[in-house]
């Protein structure tokens, strides 16, 4: 299942980004950028997951996910994602 991940500017200052890892999250996507409009200053980027990267331990145990790291690559966003919220 794909994460995406909207990278939020305003007045082109990072402001921080939006993650979704949900069924739903394309959906939860496109509803957050909705709710900021270019004409207030903001602009977003919209990325979605293509890999992960894994760090293990091994040891006498097994092995153990220490922890993950996904690698982003940006998407063209489509008009209806940039759309006034009704």
């Amino acid at each position: 299942m794909p994460i995406y991940r909207l990278n939020i500017h305003r007045d082109q200052k990072h402001l921080g980004h939006f993650e979704s890892d949900t069924p739903w999250a394309l959906a939860a996507v496109h509803d957050i950028a909705q709710r900021l409009p270019a004409a207030e200053g903001y602009s977003i980027e919209m990325q979605v997951s293509e890999g992960e990267r894994r760090y293990l331990e091994v040891g006498p145990g097994g092995i153990r996910v220490l922890g993950t790291e996904h690698s982003f690559r940006s998407v063209t966003p489509r008009p209806s994602l940039l759309a006034p919220v009704k």
